[in-house]
């Protein structure tokens, strides 16, 4: 991957797909090193998504997003399909993921895109609870007295935020789009054996856990990244002045075909089906999306601008006008 004139296009990826103890996961896009998701096809295809990154920086992801994450190609898709009940976990944030392990923490979105009548996950602790409660009840087997249970739908949209500790329970199908990390701490197993290599860390997780009451909270520009459900019923224009943030496509439902904008540098119509995923790099900042079927939706993923602090000021780069970069509906 040496040719730095390549025009950069719509990427799919080769799903990697790893079975566990509770169900299957289905890597769409990823960076973890472990997993490094292969483009499908194109001049691209057979080089990793970590390769791109390596070659391409800027032109794949947009500058703010480089200055942020450098390397780090900043967002992870999976599909998560649970047969059997996860063990109760805890996300770690940025800062004691960096401080601690040298990588970046974990916020997900859970987008809920098939549940059986009974489903159930956990999430967050129904009451207040003490840290030594917290600790005997996980001893002895009775910490499902003390967690919020949840019935989640068709088309929930759930964040999974640091300090929470959650599970999912059979009968699930969950896109998660989030930080590109997979530092999760489990942290109790319902008394079911793990395979090998899938230690609980509660000991390890326990500073981190939030011990207050679940609380739903907005969307935050903390979380580093926003998604959005787009009913596409009309062709959709998405353009900037300049190349900006990359962009991410999940078809939940329906398919639609990606097509440059009018005026737009060409590339190959890439179609996106339902349960596939689509990276729109930075440097194709002027397209369309056309729905092909009724009933399209898509899940968009963008990054959210990160301010770096400066190192003797403490102040970040927030600039006071409208970033140029922003794509916009048209």
């Amino acid at each position: 991957m040496d040719n730095n004139e390549k025009k950069l296009y719509p990427f799919k990826f080769l799903e990697d797909n790893s079975q566990t103890a509770w169900g299957t996961v289905s890597y769409h896009i990823a960076d973890l090193g472990s997993v490094d998701s292969m483009i499908a096809e194109g001049w691209f295809g057979g080089n990793s998504l970590s390769e791109l990154m390596g070659t391409y920086l800027e032109r794949v992801v947009g500058d703010d997003s480089f200055e942020y994450y450098g390397l780090q190609f900043p967002i992870l898709v999976k599909v998560i399909k649970t047969t059997g009940w996860q063990p109760l976990q805890v996300n770690v944030p940025d800062e004691i993921a960096e401080e601690r392990y040298d990588s970046l923490g974990k916020t997900s979105l859970w987008y809920i895109q098939e549940a059986s009548p009974e489903a159930t996950m956990y999430l967050g602790l129904k009451r207040d609870v003490d840290a030594g409660d917290f600790y005997r009840r996980s001893q002895e087997g009775s910490l499902k007295d003390i967690l919020n249970e949840t019935h989640p739908k068709v088309g929930d949209m759930i964040p999974i935020r640091p300090g929470t500790v959650f599970a999912a329970g059979p009968g699930l199908t969950i896109v998660e789009i989030g930080e590109c990390s997979e530092l999760t701490l489990g942290i109790h197993n319902w008394g079911i054996e793990l395979p090998d290599g899938d230690d609980l860390l509660l000991e390890e997780a326990f500073d981190l856990i939030d011990f207050k009451r679940f609380s739903p909270a907005p969307p935050s520009g903390d979380d580093g990244f926003k998604v959005s459900r787009m009913e596409l019923v009309n062709p959709l224009h998405i353009f900037s002045e300049q190349p900006g943030d990359f962009a991410i496509y999940h078809c939940v439902s329906g398919e639609a075909v990606i097509q440059p904008g009018p005026g737009a540098d060409a590339f190959s119509p890439v179609d996106i089906k339902a349960g596939h995923t689509i990276l729109v790099p930075s440097e194709v900042n002027d397209f369309l999306l056309l729905p092909t079927r009724e009933g399209t939706v898509l899940l968009e993923a963008v990054t959210e601008k990160r301010n770096v602090l400066d190192s003797y000021t403490g102040s970040s780069d927030q600039p006071d006008a409208p970033d140029p970069h922003v794509r916009i509906w048209n």
